[in-house]
């Protein structure tokens, strides 16, 4: 799946959480890894609810 720039991915193993900062061009292929699995995306909702309050 192409990766858009500001989503969020996180592993589910270590909790380490990404934000992608520059969308990619690959194919349907392109995939992010951490712990030797693939890392989940965050959904807005889940974002929001753990955005610091201002």
């Amino acid at each position: 799946m192409v990766k858009k720039e500001g989503e969020t991915y996180k592993c589910d193993e270590c909790g380490l959480v990404i934000e992608v900062r520059s969308g990619c061009g690959c194919d349907e292929s392109c995939e992010l890894v951490c712990c030797q699995q693939p890392m989940t995306q965050v959904s807005e909702e889940e974002e929001a609810q753990k955005a610091p309050e201002k």
